[in-house]
């Protein structure tokens, strides 16, 4: 029995790469659950009401809004087949993070890919079996040559009393803004980097690690014990990946309810399950963006009221104009750093 499980052990950590992707499909499949049926008469009108947002969100946000070439309407098992890998940016830093931190442990012993593998495994499958799409979860799918939607749970959405059309059409015109904002180059990389450095700061030690080893090696094949070795105070870094999370789905909110205000007069935030960060036992350093959004939203509403469109528009420029984590309270001290260098008036 035990050399079955070294076997396995070894089977696992012995994949090339920055990640272990049989690893990460197997977690990822395992959290998404068996195939389901996707409404055929749901899935047509998404597709129509993506269009209609990408229609208005032209009109309401400062960079393009490049039309999805392939619009999916998926169960979640098929959304892990066709996300999986587009999440595959996220894997370099967290397998550089788990290298630096266990130099001496992990040389030579594709743990960082492992890790890598379930940490990409548990997102992608905890967004698959609890999400719509990727906006809930806050973090966007890499290149985005598709928008994909995961049918089941709109009707999951839609068993809760809410009116059909308003749930689609929320749902369209907030993965439409959410593909439009990480479109920009640079804030998929600086997304990156924010979770390397969060990873770093969430690191069990060493010793922990080892004696889950050595205790129980098969362990390693197991999301939630996996998880057990990550619960830790949020760390300063962890708290500007929140930050980053907060005002890119605040401003998403924002915009969408300029671009949509006559046309959705409901707002659906929060009737779904939650993202997968805090959910898969804490394994992930991702928050949880429903509970991060209201204070997002908040302080680009302050921003604009205060200093006008072109002044939370501009947010977009580059990573230093991003709030950070102090500043998302405080939209006047965020106002003296970014806007009295670009020349706005305050």
């Amino acid at each position: 029995m035990a050399d079955d499980i070294f076997s396995r052990l070894f089977e696992l950590f012995n994949q090339p790469g920055p990640v272990n992707w049989k690893l990460a499909e197997e977690v990822a499949n395992h959290l998404a659950g068996s195939a389901d049926v996707v409404d055929p008469w749901s899935a047509e009108e998404i597709e129509q009401l993506v269009r209609l947002a990408e229609f208005r969100l032209e009109q309401a946000i400062p960079f393009a809004v490049a039309p999805a070439p392939t619009i999916l309407v998926v169960d979640g098992r098929t959304w892990v087949q066709q996300s999986l890998r587009r999440l595959g940016y996220l894997a370099e830093p967290i397998t550089e993070s788990v290298v630096a931190a266990y130099s001496a442990f992990a040389a030579g012993t594709g743990i960082g890919g492992s890790i890598a593998g379930l940490q990409i495994g548990g997102i992608a499958g905890a967004i698959a079996a609890t999400n719509i799409a990727s906006f809930e979860a806050g973090i966007p799918l890499v290149p985005p040559d598709a928008l994909l939607v995961i049918g089941p749970a709109v009707e999951r959405l839609l068993a809760t009393g809410a009116d059909t059309h308003q749930a689609r059409l929320w749902v369209a015109a907030h993965e439409v803004a959410h593909r439009a904002l990480f479109a920009l180059p640079w804030l998929p990389e600086h997304l990156a980097t924010l979770l390397g450095a969060a990873f770093t700061g969430m690191m069990p030690s060493p010793d922990k690690l080892g004696e889950l080893l050595g205790n129980d090696p098969a362990s390693l094949t197991d999301p939630e014990r996996m998880a057990a070795l990550f619960d830790r105070p949020q760390s300063p870094e962890e708290a500007e990946l929140a930050s980053f999370l907060a005002v890119t789905g605040g401003y998403r909110r924002l915009v969408v309810e300029r671009a949509m205000n006559e046309m959705l007069t409901e707002d659906f935030t929060g009737a779904t399950q939650p993202n997968p960060g805090r959910q898969i036992g804490g394994s992930s350093p991702l928050p949880t963006a429903a509970e991060l959004i209201p204070t997002g939203l908040a302080f680009c509403q302050e921003v604009e009221r205060r200093f006008g469109r072109e002044a939370i528009d501009s947010i977009w420029d580059g990573p230093e104009r991003l709030p950070t984590s102090g500043e998302l309270t405080d939209s006047v001290g965020w106002a003296a750093r970014v806007l009295l260098d670009s020349g706005l008036d305050l």
